[in-house]
């Protein structure tokens, strides 16, 4: 009786654990079926966004010669306007320079309208290549805007001096063209055409640094 009771008890402890390794088994392959479900989805994430697509505005070489010569002029008539308001200091100096005795006090206040003018330039120089930084993105643009400014300036200025009662002309008998005044007048329109260009430049580099576009080319 003994044994017969325990055979059935054997059985059902065996049949009991069978059923636990069979369900533990099913329970780890249902958790690796879905780890491995989840390895192919995190690898084909991208890791890198695509880079943005993207056109550069049109026109930009006519807003670069628009902007310039706009610039150039609105520089020639500040400058004009300035010596046009100290007249008499102006004519002092012309006075003074003709007989040779030109005065410290005089010397210093045309050193200081002088600088006033030149700064005035340089910051519309500056402001045309902020500009055009905006307008046309290309920085080039920016060095043609500003040279175009400066050759304007210096064209109008010289123009204008050649005006008998003009102020602005220091010499006596200014109105007399050779050919060295020529060639000095013709290497400071490229001097001020270059001086644009680089200070319009630098306007241009300052709005765009952080530009997508060269960003993109890691300038």
């Amino acid at each position: 009786m003994q044994n017969t009771t325990r055979e059935p008890t054997v059985v059902r402890n065996t049949e009991a654990a069978t059923h636990n390794e069979t369900t533990e088994s099913l329970k780890e392959e249902t958790l690796f079926a879905g780890v491995a479900s989840l390895i192919p989805q995190r690898a084909s994430r991208p890791r890198h966004t695509a880079p943005v697509s993207f056109s550069l505005p049109g026109r930009g070489l006519s807003s670069a010669l628009i902007a310039g010569t706009i610039a150039g002029v609105l520089a020639a008539l500040l400058t004009i306007l300035i010596i046009l308001i100290n007249t008499g200091t102006f004519h002092a100096a012309r006075l003074q320079i003709a007989v040779d005795r030109l005065t410290v006090k005089t010397a210093l206040a045309l050193a200081g309208w002088e600088l006033l003018t030149f700064l005035l330039s340089l910051l519309i120089g500056l402001f045309v290549g902020c500009i055009v930084g905006r307008i046309a993105v290309r920085r080039r643009l920016g060095f043609v805007a500003g040279a175009l400014a400066g050759a304007t300036y210096s064209l109008l200025t010289f123009l204008v001096s050649l005006l008998p009662g003009y102020p602005g002309n220091l010499v006596v008998n200014g109105t007399a063209m050779t050919l060295g005044s020529l060639v000095i007048s013709f290497l400071l329109l490229c001097l001020w055409s270059l001086s644009g260009g680089l200070v319009s430049l630098f306007g241009t580099w300052v709005t765009t640094v952080r530009h997508p576009y060269y960003q993109r080319e890691g300038a």
